[in-house]
């Protein structure tokens, strides 16, 4: 039985042997762990079912017993630095999913932390002492079946009239292990397709399609059913608790996009401007 995943890690471990076209490496930051892929070879996109590209995984503690997620907040904002050109002036942060699905609430609750600057002026900015503030919007598009209109098409005319250097995705994904259910970040420059993770993707969201990088970023919060029991009916589970871990999840998010797209603010200051 095929059971997909959006993590690359789960596809590599299928794999018990070095894999050319692949380079990994490993650092642990306090009780995160973070793990770098980069695939630079057809064949090995192929065998790991993955487009090319550099995927970051972070792994972590259960985040109903953490109560200091400073290091996985670190250990994400190393992530972004590895996948994102460093020159960034001008960024869209897009939150994928629905607010009414707790699982697929993860996007538009990050894209709701992440700190909107676009509208402020140079004068306003200078008048704060914030000069050095970047330049961010923020996008939840909701699903089709809310608006009849496809998240691309949304985000695709956005970037049109904003002309971003990056677009930054959030979105639910899912797993294969239970045990990497909102225990795992991963982070890409791959680019992404909304509603995957519940084999409902719509057009996918990349360089290719949209002329500008695409930066996935995404937490499993289901995991495919069919996986766990001998079942043909079309289920995902998810954990009893998600409604602290999605929300866990999104403050860890936020905090790293915000550190990583205004480093010369300190968090305390963000946070009391979001």
């Amino acid at each position: 039985m095929n059971i997909r995943t959006d993590l690359v890690l789960e596809t590599r471990n299928e794999h018990t042997k070095k894999i050319s076209g692949v380079t990994e490496s490993e650092k642990n930051i306090g009780n995160a762990t973070l793990y770098t892929v980069k695939i630079f070879d057809k064949s090995a996109s192929k065998n790991l079912q993955k487009p090319l590209g550099t995927y970051c995984t972070i792994s972590f503690p259960r985040l109903d017993i953490v109560c200091d997620t400073n290091n996985i907040v670190n250990a994400t904002v190393n992530a972004l630095k590895i996948v994102c050109n460093s020159n960034i002036n001008n960024t869209l942060v897009v939150g994928l999913g629905n607010t009414d699905i707790t699982p697929d609430a993860l996007g538009p609750f990050v894209a709701d932390r992440v700190l909107a600057t676009r509208h402020l002026s140079s004068t306003l900015k200078k008048d704060l002492g914030l000069d050095g503030l970047k330049s961010v919007c923020c996008l939840a598009p909701n699903v089709l079946g809310k608006t009849g209109i496809e998240s691309y098409d949304l985000i695709v005319a956005a970037a049109q009239k904003i002309k971003p250097d990056v677009i930054l995705a959030v979105d639910a994904l899912a797993c294969r292990d239970p045990e990497r259910l909102c225990r795992t970040i991963q982070i890409s420059d791959s680019g992404i397709c909304p509603g995957a993770g519940v084999n409902n993707a719509r057009k996918e969201l990349s360089k290719n399609t949209v002329g500008i990088p695409v930066i996935a970023i995404g937490i499993p919060t289901v995991i495919d059913a069919n996986h766990l029991f001998e079942t043909r009916e079309n289920m995902m589970v998810t954990p009893k608790e998600i409604d602290l871990l999605v929300e866990k999840a999104s403050d860890i998010l936020s905090r790293a996009i915000n550190i990583f797209l205004q480093p010369e603010l300190d968090i305390a200051i963000i946070e009391s401007l979001t």
